[in-house]
């Protein structure tokens, strides 16, 4: 299966439709959008064309608008008509920055009433990692230092007015070049070994918690014989306890 990216794309609705050029991917069979959101719900996957249109026509005039596109790695879909769902705020990123500590953006535009939210993509969802007082005007620069997981980090800002209209950054990556964590056995009878201390969580096949902490072993000889999953390094595995 090839990668994915994505990117969002925010605004007003005001009656019209989007429509989006859908390229080819790099294998030249098949075409790039995998996965098309609107507000948190998903409205397509995998368009088989070359163009295909979004449609809106179930939202309230005025409404806040979000529209999520998944797509494979190496090209990107095109919204033709972005025009139609344009508000009316001069906000902008102008820049932004992340490195081994440092997530830094700088913005033009905001209100002073708004609020930046930092979310890192976790367990197959974007989650809030710390949140940020807008401070209004132009040219305004925001710092964080960042705490990256042992893997792909990625994140992305979300910067949100007070009348409830949402701005989404672009998708930053970063590679923490730790060792990937290593669990033994798969097998269990009475406990798990990790190659070093970090969080984790032990969960049912329905997805319930049933144990979560921080360490490097993991206690499970109360556990009944089945089998479980333990979430590391933003990763789920499984193992079955004997």
């Amino acid at each position: 299966m090839a990668q994915q990216e994505e990117f969002t794309f925010t605004g007003v609705y005001n009656g019209k439709n989007l429509f989006v050029q859908n390229p080819l991917s790099s294998n030249m069979k098949d075409y790039c959008t995998r996965e098309v959101w609107v507000n948190d719900s998903k409205v397509l996957t995998n368009p088989r064309s070359s163009a295909f249109t979004i449609n809106l026509s179930g939202l309230s005039p005025k409404s806040p608008v979000t529209v999520r596109i998944v797509h494979n790695n190496g090209c990107t879909p095109k919204i033709i008509n972005p025009q139609v769902v344009r508000t009316q705020t001069d906000f902008r990123y102008i820049s932004i920055h992340l490195d081994g500590s440092l997530l830094e953006w700088v913005t033009n535009g905001e209100l002073a009433s708004g609020k930046f939210f930092v979310e890192r993509w976790e367990n197959d969802k974007w989650k809030t990692i710390e949140s940020v007082g807008a401070k209004g005007g132009e040219d305004s620069r925001y710092r964080l230092e960042v705490d990256h997981l042992p893997a792909v980090n990625r994140y992305r800002i979300k910067y949100l007015q007070s009348d409830g209209e949402t701005f989404y950054s672009s998708v930053q990556t970063f590679e923490e070049s730790v060792d990937r964590i290593t669990f033994a056995p798969t097998r269990v009878s009475d406990k798990i070994y990790l190659s070093r201390e970090t969080d984790y969580v032990v969960s049912d096949p329905k997805g319930n918690e049933l144990l979560k902490g921080h360490g490097k072993e993991i206690q499970l000889g109360h556990l009944t014989t089945g089998l479980y999953y333990l979430t590391i390094d933003d990763r789920r595995e499984k193992f079955f306890k004997k």
